[in-house]
């Protein structure tokens, strides 16, 4: 076996070309770039997944409670109350009803079970819900005083149901109020034809930099209490 040449050895000390370097940092640079934007994309998805998550479970949320309390509306087991619907509003942003439920006045902690006295002074029996758009929010209310009864504002006990509520697509109103017939109703004073309720509620959640994601949910409901 013959012994490496002298100029054998002085280039295997020489290490890389600068070629070579070159050609390697552009490799890493590519693969580098790659992994980075993978990354970024993994992220944005990730934040996106998750707004559109909390934007459905908020908005199904605030829908189902919502719905649970309006199957109240009209409760008057005893026929006297005169329990029902008590306003709509014209643009579909506000409801009152009344619902002959508890035996308990007002600020106390009201009653979990349905607990009929034939009037509506007591806790609970007396509740507006009130889209506010410059909030954007869902409000629901209790004792609304008169001074705000057919204007499209409420007063009394609000508390703020849920938050990030943006106007529906096509300029839906968050109540659309219907007969017997499907015809639809929005003058207050027709109040007493109203015997179903059609509710459409968008929540957007941030998604990131500049992005949002909204959902939107639409239930119908009938008023099992009102129109018997």
């Amino acid at each position: 076996m013959s012994s490496p040449s002298p100029f054998d050895t002085r280039r295997r000390q020489a290490g890389f070309s600068l070629a070579e370097l070159v050609v390697a940092l552009g490799l890493a640079g590519i693969v580098l770039a790659v992994l980075v934007g993978f990354f970024i994309d993994f992220s944005r998805a990730s934040t996106l997944q998750q707004a559109s998550a909390g934007a459905q479970q908020s908005a199904r949320a605030a829908l189902d409670y919502l719905l649970q309390d309006l199957r109240l509306a009209g409760f008057d087991p005893l026929r006297r109350a005169g329990a029902g619907i008590e306003e709509i509003g014209a643009s579909g942003r506000k409801l009152r009803f009344t619902a002959d439920r508890c035996d308990l006045p007002p600020g106390s902690t009201g009653c979990p079970q349905p607990q009929p006295d034939g009037d509506l002074d007591d806790a609970g029996e007396r509740v507006t819900y009130f889209f506010d758009a410059a909030q954007g929010s869902l409000r629901r209310c209790l004792y609304e005083e008169a001074a705000t009864w057919g204007s499209d504002a409420v007063s009394g006990s609000c508390q703020r149901l849920l938050d990030r509520v943006v106007p529906n697509p096509d300029l839906a109103p968050l109540f659309v109020f219907l007969d017997e017939d499907g015809g639809r109703i929005t003058d207050n004073a027709e109040r007493d034809r109203i015997r179903s309720v059609v509710v459409t509620l968008t929540v957007a959640e941030p998604g990131g930099p500049g992005r949002t994601v909204s959902r939107t949910y639409v239930s119908r409901l009938r008023f099992r209490n009102i129109g018997l």
